[in-house]
């Protein structure tokens, strides 16, 4: 993503090849308005090989984009070195097409209404003369584990499309509140996509998760759950409809019992962790796992 707005060359190659040149100046210059965008295309500011194009013209292989000198008022978004040097270490596995990371607790991983620094933020600067990096997919802000990235549009493509059809295993870890009842080792519904609403409404979507004890506490239970489908707040809102909440979960959890066990353990992270995804991967033409260490933090229960 540009941060710095002097004068700029940009050369298309193949991930953005037949895009529109206004979906493609959106991604990355984000700090600036679509209007803008807009008006520079108009008034020939921005220009494609030396020439004036509008904002409907499809980007060909080897194109060269002109950006000019642009005057911003509203402040560019810094990011430290300490912090891509940070980020740089929680990579797990990378290659020419795809990264995917160990994302810790409490990180957006994109921008949004008060987020001024997101993941997809971080690895765009730290991956600053690669054009094209894009999320596969998300995790909440206070869920930590594996997240995927995209370095290329075709296989940003095909993880999408295993993602959609379910074709992708993915296993977490979790800590719940309470004695998570034996006979429950699957949670099959229809739940809606929206704040403690789930069930029986009209945008309805199905979902099925699988859980399995590892540990039980005194007062809380350590699970392995296995997520089938890939809902918004899945497994938080499952968890949460057998009155076993996942600990430290402020949007379905329990407020009481979440505040005894931040003044026992002075923690109120979301105990909840991807560690596990496979899938088939085209360009190793084999099966792949990824795995992710959770933090230390889930060994404070004994």
């Amino acid at each position: 993503m540009i941060n710095n707005f002097f004068l700029t060359f940009i050369r298309i190659n193949c991930n953005s090849v037949n895009q529109r040149i206004d979906n493609f100046l959106f991604k990355i210059i984000k700090i600036l308005p679509k209007s803008k965008i807009y008006s520079l295309l108009r008034k020939g500011n921005i220009r494609v090989n030396k020439k004036r194009v509008i904002y409907k013209y499809k980007l060909q292989l080897n194109d060269i984009i002109r950006i000019p000198l642009i005057k911003i008022k509203k402040k560019c978004i810094y990011i430290d070195k300490y912090i891509i040097e940070k980020f740089r270490k929680y990579i797990v596995y990378e290659d020419k097409y795809i990264l995917a990371i160990n994302k810790p607790c409490g990180w957006c991983v994109h921008g949004g209404t008060n987020v001024n620094l997101s993941i997809i933020n971080i690895f765009r600067n730290m991956y600053i003369n690669n054009n094209y990096i894009e999320l596969v997919h998300r995790l909440d802000k206070d869920t930590s584990g594996l997240l995927l990235l995209s370095k290329n549009k075709n296989i940003l493509c095909y993880l999408h499309n295993i993602f959609k059809y379910n074709k992708i295993k993915k296993k977490y870890i979790g800590i719940v509140h309470g004695n998570w009842p034996k006979n429950i080792s699957k949670i099959e519904n229809y739940i809606c996509n929206k704040k403690k609403i789930y069930f029986f409404l009209k945008d309805k979507k199905y979902s099925k998760t699988f859980f399995k004890i590892k540990k039980k506490f005194k007062k809380y239970t350590l699970l392995d759950i296995i997520p089938v489908t890939g809902r918004n707040h899945q497994i938080r809102i499952h968890t949460s409809s057998v009155n076993c909440p996942i600990i430290g979960d402020h949007i379905y959890g329990n407020k009481y019992l979440n505040n005894l066990f931040y003044l026992k353990f002075k923690t109120n992270r979301l105990f909840l962790h991807s560690y596990y995804l496979s899938f088939f991967y085209p360009i190793l033409n084999k099966k792949i796992k990824l795995y992710a260490n959770y933090s230390k933090k889930f060994n404070l229960i004994k």
